[in-house]
């Protein structure tokens, strides 16, 4: 069975266990698969991921297949309809966009898949997460259109760099899910489907104007990552990333982060991401 299959039986059981933590685990393995199809990754790291998340989650029911069913593709529609009927405002940091946007990639990929089953648990994952209320401002963030992809991908990774530094000592959920995040838009433009991309803005900008507050009581002290000299496309990073990978941002913020970075063309604002990056990573 593929790592991407693995990842969407994750996806389509997470609401009937955990549907935050386990969604996240689903999320991680498509995104470590896809990472290592998209990305020029040093030799060894997909063994490396692989390797991680066989000790991880392939074990556990989590990842247990699905009985037999017909393959039915055209049940993809009925997750879109899913994310359009959960999409707006801001839902526990954009999970309700960024977890069936991953399902839909895997299943563009692998259309066997697509199965009532894991539709059905698709769908009931879309519309389990809960609203995020943020107060508004007088003005809100003018965001590039997501169809103009390195408009888009520079003016998130700006929002990073500050992010990261306005987070200090705070964790860096924001930061790192800033880049999932939008990299979802990016994912939903590449599949052809503009007019969810188009409704999932306001959320995405209700998450700007969240993380411009900087730190609020919620956002608890912890310590941050050391700097560190190798990175996640290279095999020698995936050693001292051999622990508890947990809800699996190990595998999701590299994927967001370098599908963002491959869209830019600025070599200053690049050489400031990787600065900084060490952070997330």
């Amino acid at each position: 069975m593929s790592y991407l299959r693995y990842g969407l039986n994750a996806l389509g059981r997470a609401v009937d266990l955990d549907y935050f933590a386990d969604g996240h685990r689903g999320g991680a393995i498509i995104s470590g698969s896809c990472l290592c199809r998209e990305e020029p990754v040093d030799d060894g790291v997909a063994h490396a991921i692989a390797q991680g998340i066989n000790r991880q989650w392939l074990g556990t029911p989590l990842c247990a297949d699905f009985p037999d069913e017909e393959a039915r593709p055209e049940l993809t529609q009925r997750v879109v309809e899913a994310m359009l009927a959960n999409i707006s405002g801001l839902r526990q940091v954009g999970h309700n966009v960024i977890l069936p946007t991953l399902a839909l990639k895997a299943f563009r990929h692998d259309p066997d898949a697509v199965t009532s089953a894991r539709i059905d648990g698709i769908c009931r994952l879309a519309a389990a997460f809960t609203v995020t209320e943020v107060p508004p401002s007088a003005s809100g963030p003018s965001i590039p259109d997501p169809g103009e992809a390195t408009a888009f991908a520079e003016f998130v990774l700006r929002e990073f760099i500050d992010c990261s530094e306005r987070f200090l000592g705070r964790g860096q959920g924001w930061s790192g899910h800033l880049l999932t995040y939008a990299r979802a838009l990016l994912d939903l433009h590449e599949l052809g489907l503009q007019r969810v991309a188009d409704q999932a803005l306001d959320g995405f900008a209700t998450y700007v104007r969240r993380i411009r507050m900087g730190p609020q009581g919620s956002d608890k002290e912890r310590p941050e990552h050391p700097p560190k000299s190798i990175m996640p496309l290279q095999a020698d990073y995936w050693k001292q990333r051999a622990g508890d990978w947990s809800l699996g941002h190990v595998l999701k913020y590299p994927y967001g982060y370098y599908g963002l970075q491959r869209h830019v063309t600025r070599a200053d604002l690049i050489a400031r991401c990787e600065a900084v990056s060490y952070r997330i990573f």
